[in-house]
């Protein structure tokens, strides 16, 4: 596969990161939730190149820039936080490949000299570090150009791009003006704008964003229209559809964070983890996922797989870490493990097998944590640590309400004293069943 084979539109408000909005980056946990989300479905993506368009980089009322440098940095100094840095290698010979072929095709790029990366590219870089391992990039702005260009220019892109896999990624925020205490102050047009965009990114109805009235965007206060312009246009060109995997406003402005990939292929849980524990049970052997895996099962993964018969736990078993290629594989695993290597449980026979539930989570990757308070034991699971004993517990566990109940009973799982010396981290998991 070749061209722009993904993308992402992404929200970029420095107080996503604590190092920037520190207690008050609390209320925007789902975006940062579904940015680790993108990033485990980016990184699978068959892409040595990554795109990365921001509407705070260098920009022209005439033409499109384009960094000229070989390798460019950036942090947030600005926003108190120096410490926040990317740096990133530029392919700086695709890029004067891409001016000079893109002004023969009528569209005006130039060279833009200034080579530190503003927030909108710091902050999408930063939030995904194994989508952007290893790859060369080529950083644009923006221009005045009117939005069918945009759209135009995309679709060219992509078309420029067929011998080389690529993501593009559209950095901007929606709206500015959703509430009176928003940046920009109040509009009734920002909520009206934001809502327009996410359902048609929700339904893949882009026309509509396409076809947007310009009083409407002049009054919303976007930044992010511009780059998702580019977006779509590649986007349609390559046959991508799109995935809102979250959207919200606790500061008066719109943080969407959209994927952008290859026609969704459904992984039926159910038969590939039944298929799997049956094949085992008769022959020891291990299959092998579809050939076509979904996006967000190519990317290794720790996972828990938990098996139900008529409603009853029947076994439960998953990783820390990834231990497979893929989580499509590491399903395969903990399936067979769940059946036959729950201790709490007699193995699963034969004839058991086409009467079981099958529930996979993903977890994604564990933070360090020091203040327990900050736990929500709804949506966040813990691995606590003393010595060599250890435990996980998932999340969503009914009894449990508080962080305090979740701290004392991952100890008891593990035999570790509460007031032991602890290490704890935590995660969050996404679930399919």
């Amino acid at each position: 596969m070749s061209g722009i084979v993904a993308g992402a539109l992404t929200a970029h408000p420095p107080i996503l990161l604590p190092e920037v909005g520190g207690a008050e980056s609390q209320r925007v946990q789902a975006t940062a939730h579904a940015m680790q989300e993108l990033d485990a479905i980016l990184m699978a993506a068959p892409a040595t190149l990554a795109i990365v368009i921001s509407p705070h980089s260098p920009s022209s009322m005439t033409s499109l820039p384009v960094r000229r440098a070989t390798r460019v940095g950036g942090d947030l100094a600005r926003f108190r936080a120096p410490q926040v840095r990317v740096e990133a290698d530029v392919d700086l010979d695709l890029a004067s490949k891409l001016v000079a072929d893109g002004q023969r095709a009528g569209f005006a790029l130039t060279w833009a000299e200034d080579s530190e990366l503003d927030h909108g590219v710091v902050v999408p870089l930063h939030l995904l570090p194994r989508t952007m391992k290893s790859k060369h990039c080529v950083f644009l702005g923006v221009s005045g150009w009117p939005l069918q260009r945009f759209l135009a220019f995309g679709g060219w892109l992509q078309q420029w791009l067929q011998h080389r896999g690529a993501i593009l990624i559209a950095s901007g925020d929606l709206s500015h003006r959703l509430t009176p205490d928003a940046p920009y102050g109040f509009r009734p047009e920002g909520p009206v704008f934001d809502r327009l965009v996410i359902d048609a990114l929700r339904g893949h109805d882009w026309q509509r964003i396409e076809g947007v009235d310009p009083d409407l965007v002049e009054e919303a206060g976007e930044c992010g229209l511009r780059p998702l312009a580019i977006l779509l246009g590649a986007a349609r060109a390559a046959g991508l559809t799109s995935q809102v995997l979250s959207y919200e406003g606790p500061f008066g402005v719109g943080y969407p964070v959209v994927a952008f990939t290859g026609a969704r292929v459904a992984l039926d849980i159910q038969d590939l983890g039944r298929r799997a524990i049956e094949t085992y049970l008769r022959s020891h052997q291990l299959i092998e996922p579809p050939d076509r895996i979904p996006m967000e099962w190519r990317a290794p993964s720790a996972a828990f797989v938990t098996l139900r018969k008529n409603g009853a736990m029947r076994g439960c078993v998953g990783s820390t870490r990834p231990t497979e290629a893929t989580a499509a594989h590491e399903l395969i695993r903990y399936a067979i493990a769940s059946a036959v290597r729950d201790p709490r449980f007699h193995p699963v026979r034969l004839d058991e097998v086409p009467l079981l539930s099958i529930r996979v989570q993903l977890l994604d990757p564990a933070e360090p944590l020091t203040d327990i308070t900050r736990i929500d034991p709804k949506t966040d699971g813990i691995i606590v640590r003393s010595g060599d004993r250890q435990a996980l517990l998932l999340p969503g566990i009914e009894e449990i309400v508080t962080p305090e109940q979740q701290l004392r009973a991952a100890c008891q799982k593990a035999g570790i004293d509460r007031h032991a010396a602890l290490q704890v981290e935590r995660f969050r998991t996404r679930t399919f069943e």
